[in-house]
């Protein structure tokens, strides 16, 4: 694998131009095989491009996390503490022209566009309440003008939104209907949707374990996540068919290891991107949509999280 070391904070590599440039003009021929992860490069998080073909990653930007592209493939939305607080930025394929679009004092994090690519919605703790917010990516104005919470204020935990790609449906993690409000002593995290608005919330994983970062199939009808098994004490990756009439009938087992994280959906819907704590560090694997084939993309001694497909 071609490692480069060195880059500017705004800037990009020629490898980084040459292989968006590449990938401009085989674009029309071949399906797109890139994907965004962040790595613990030298004790610092760095947002990467890996090329699954040729085994090439390029450094992007450093000191960002849970990076999201845009359905162009064009952009990428990201949190980052580079100015103090964890706030929301968008750059470029190259990793430039970096916008900031939240600054306020709250923990800003996992954001996920819609189909359209004019909002994004986002968890945050704003107010110190847990909750899940949209906001239109142009908006220049302050963070109560732009962002509008869709779930309740509320002592619970709202977290990883996920836009369905139709736009009509978001998925996401909370622990309304386990947590006490009294203690906390109780809970997990379960997997929920709710429409764009926040309404018609619905349950999908009544788990003992915790659920975690949900993720939608292509067609909007599948969502894979990752389940805590607590009887073996591992992650696994399930889906479920969220039109499915009896959830409980509704999930089936895609791979299961020691720990297995963060789950993302190829735009062809054939694959599957994830991470996997078998050697002791998040490395990234992909497998089809069936868990039959798995292989392994990255080979480091640091961990390689949050892989996100390229569309």
């Amino acid at each position: 694998m071609l490692r480069l070391a060195l880059w500017a904070s705004s800037g990009v590599s020629l490898v980084a131009a040459l292989l968006t440039c590449s990938t401009i003009l085989i674009g029309q021929i071949l399906p797109t095989k890139q994907l965004s992860y962040v790595s613990a490069e030298r004790d610092q998080s760095v947002i990467f491009l890996l090329d699954v073909y040729h085994r090439i990653k390029v450094p992007l930007i450093k000191d960002g996390y849970t990076p999201e592209w845009s359905p162009d493939g064009q952009h990428i939305a990201f949190y980052s503490t580079r100015n103090g607080g964890r706030d929301l930025y968008v750059m470029n394929a190259l990793g430039r022209n970096i916008r900031r679009l939240t600054n306020n004092q709250a923990n800003n994090a996992s954001p996920s566009w819609s189909p359209d690519g004019q909002e994004i919605v986002f968890a945050s703790d704003y107010n110190d309440a847990y909750g899940i917010f949209i906001m239109p990516v142009d908006c220049s104005s302050t963070f109560e003008t732009c962002a509008t919470r869709i779930t309740p204020i509320d002592d619970y935990w709202y977290a990883t939104p996920s836009w369905s790609p139709d736009g009509q449906r978001i998925a996401y993690v909370s622990t309304r209907d386990t947590t006490s409000v009294i203690d906390d002593s109780l809970g997990n995290g379960d997997i929920y949707i709710m429409e764009r608005d926040g309404s018609r919330i619905r349950r999908l994983t009544n788990n003992y374990g915790e659920d975690y970062t949900p993720a939608w199939s292509p067609d909007s009808r599948y969502i894979v996540y990752s389940a805590q098994n607590i009887q073996f004490g591992t992650m696994e990756l399930m889906i479920m068919d969220v039109d499915c009439a009896t959830p409980i009938n509704c999930n089936r087992l895609l791979f299961s290891d020691i720990v297995d994280l963060m789950p993302s959906w190829s735009a062809d819907s054939s694959s599957i991107v994830f991470v996997d704590a078998r050697d002791g560090t998040f490395e990234i694997f992909v497998t089809d949509v069936e868990g039959r084939y798995i292989q392994r993309l990255t080979y480091n001694d640091t961990d390689e999280i949050s892989p996100r497909w390229r569309p």
